[in-house]
């Protein structure tokens, strides 16, 4: 079987861009957000520009999280120098072709080096037949003699314009240590480089996510499908799956899969033509009775094995069937579907006072959205390895206050899908590390959309935090009730756990939750023992659980117990209280709502 991605004309005009020595090239592309580099200090020497913020040193082959490994022979004993591409020793065919940025670029023509970053490669090898991508991620179109370039980046959903000089780390031979690409041409190399700079060095760059690398390149919004699941009762629907990567083809959505299942041996990979913990660029998906295959492409260039499944430069064909014993994940990248977008970045609050990160969201036509929120740790663009997972959640709520759509995950980055109606929405924005933590990490949020829309900054009381969390109590329709106007509302999305007790009755309540038991999750009360006294027509979400670590299973464990209070010996038992009291943190997450509010 075999799939021919036939070569287009190029139609980029290779030619020597001499205008890049004049300093009217150093204002930004129209299509950049902001620019990542100043460009007062730039320096050409004997007509060669020399980056001074990203120079040919070995901290910025091997600094990572920001140390230097100066014995890691994996990086840094194998550069022996850096040197311009018109000394690069090219591979063997090469020398008839003249050194440019593009030449008909395709997949196969792109080549991952020594460094494990085959999340990105894989993802630039999708884009490389995708001009309308490319040469956006590319500003600098063709070759210049003097070294200056600007690659453009979506760093965590804000674009940024990054500039580096042409100065390469190569093998004692002169051959390129990094990617590299066919027929001498230099985008992929340059891109890495680009990549290398906005996270301090090529070492940070070891490690990643395919959704990482496509959101990188094409800053559009990304969904992705796990094919297996450690609860035997939550395998996903492989058929369901199937489905869904059919009509992503057809739609030309980008696509790549992680090979990895600590379950099978190394060489059960290598017997299939596989590298384990390696990502694949997903290059076709065809079906033909009962038979289902995925054309898979290795950017390292190379298979293990052959087979009558193999073909050449990485690329093989797959089963269906086998995919989710070898592979972890499969991520679709929604390009040329959401034709409007809006990017903001802001700070994470606490719940003690005003809320900024709050947005009003006026659609006029309605619209399917794609809501981002990445985690942007303190605001320096160059800190992928130092910046943690952290608590993310997001609300879509309407005019009339109830939800929209609810969102929550522990990860760099969560993404809602939701379809709306016309009409006026409030999108907010949160952290619960802000309460389990006392952090307040700064963020960017990306909105992309089929219709057009506006979008504002709303800051509003803390308040709005706990009605929205009791919108997406009601949301959830999650009731237990206990009788005399008495009940307990729960909801949970992806680690994220939340309790409301609504009390309609004429009388107060002291209500008495245990957690105890509880494993891998964190409690806003910083207890996992409650006693709340629960005034009458009224509800309070009195308990909210986080995923503590990503990587292990999460166990809520509780009972619940409820006693009516009258007026005794003169206590007060019409106002809230709470044992432990509520953290100043989190008092607009748990504040007290009466209950006939629909929010």
């Amino acid at each position: 079987m075999a799939f021919d991605i036939s070569a287009r004309p190029n139609s980029l005009i290779q030619q020597v861009d001499r205008s890049l020595l004049s300093r009217n090239v150093y204002s930004l592309n129209k299509h950049s957000g902001r620019s990542f580099s100043g460009l007062d200090n730039i320096s050409i020497n004997d007509r060669k520009y020399n980056d001074p913020e990203f120079p040919p040193v070995p901290e910025n082959i091997t600094k990572y999280n920001g140390r230097t490994w100066s014995d890691d022979y994996e990086l840094g004993a194998i550069v022996a120098q850096w040197v311009h591409p018109e000394q690069i020793r090219w591979s063997k065919g090469a020398e008839k072709y003249p050194l440019t940025v593009f030449n008909q670029p395709h997949p196969m023509d792109i080549i991952q080096g020594r460094l494990g970053n085959c999340w990105f490669i894989s993802a630039l090898s999708l884009i490389a037949e995708i001009p309308q991508i490319l040469e956006k991620v590319m500003i600098t179109k063709q070759y210049n003699p003097a070294g200056l370039y600007k690659i453009r980046l979506c760093n965590r959903g804000i674009w940024q314009v990054i500039t580096i000089d042409d100065m390469l780390p190569v093998t004692q031979a002169n051959t390129l240590v990094f990617t590299r690409s066919h027929k001498k041409q230099l985008f992929a190399s340059l891109i890495e480089k680009a990549l290398a700079k906005m996270h301090e060095s090529y070492n940070a760059l070891e490690y990643g996510r395919c959704v990482e690398g496509l959101q990188t390149l094409t800053g559009e919004p990304c969904e992705v499908l796990l094919l297996r699941s450690t609860d035997p009762k939550k395998q996903p629907n492989l058929n369901h799956i199937w489905a869904k990567i059919i009509e992503s083809r057809m739609k030309g959505y980008l696509m790549a899969c992680l090979s990895s299942n600590k379950q099978l041996h190394e060489q059960t990979f290598h017997h299939m033509g596989l590298e384990s913990d390696h990502a694949y660029s997903i290059l076709d998906v065809r079906q033909n009775g009962s038979q289902k295959v995925v054309r898979l492409r290795s950017p390292s260039g190379k298979k293990e094995a052959n087979g009558s499944l193999s073909e050449k430069d990485g690329v093989l064909w797959m089963p269906w069937e086998q995919m989710s014993s070898f592979f972890n994940d499969i991520t679709i990248c929604k390009i040329h579907t959401h034709q409007y977008k809006a990017r903001k970045s802001g700070q994470f609050s606490d719940f003690s006072s005003t809320i900024r990160s709050v947005y009003s969201l006026d659609c006029p036509y309605g619209a399917e959205l794609e809501i981002e929120l990445f985690n942007a740790g303190d605001g320096k663009y160059h800190n992928r390895s130092k910046e943690p997972d952290i608590d993310l959640f997001l609300i879509v709520l309407s005019s009339n206050g109830s939800c929209q759509a609810y969102k929550h995950g522990l990860d760099y980055y969560i993404t809602l899908s939701t379809t709306v109606s016309s009409g006026r929405y409030i999108i907010l924005a949160g952290s619960m590390s802000v309460v389990n933590y006392s952090i307040r990490p700064r963020f960017n949020l990306a909105v992309h959309g089929t219709q057009s829309f506006t979008l504002n900054e709303q800051p509003s009381s803390c308040e709005l935090v706990g009605n929205a969390f009791h919108a997406v109590a009601l949301q959830a329709n999650n009731r237990k009730d206990f009788g005399d106007g008495i009940s307990i509302l729960t909801f949970n999305d992806n680690g994220g756990f939340g309790f409301v007790c609504e009390n309609k009755s004429d009388r107060t309540i002291r209500l008495t939750t245990d957690f105890q038991g509880s494993k891998n999750v964190f409690s806003s009360r910083k207890t996992f023992h409650m006693v709340d006294i629960i005034p009458a027509k009224t509800k309070q979400l009195f308990a909210m659980f986080t995923r503590r670590v990503l990587s292990r299973d999460i166990n809520i464990v509780y009972q619940v117990e409820y006693q009516p209070l009258n007026q005794l010996n003169g206590i007060d038992h019409i106002r809230a209280r709470n044992n432990p009291p509520i953290s100043p943190q989190a008092l607009g997450l748990h504040i007290s709502k009466p209950v006939h509010r629909n929010f």
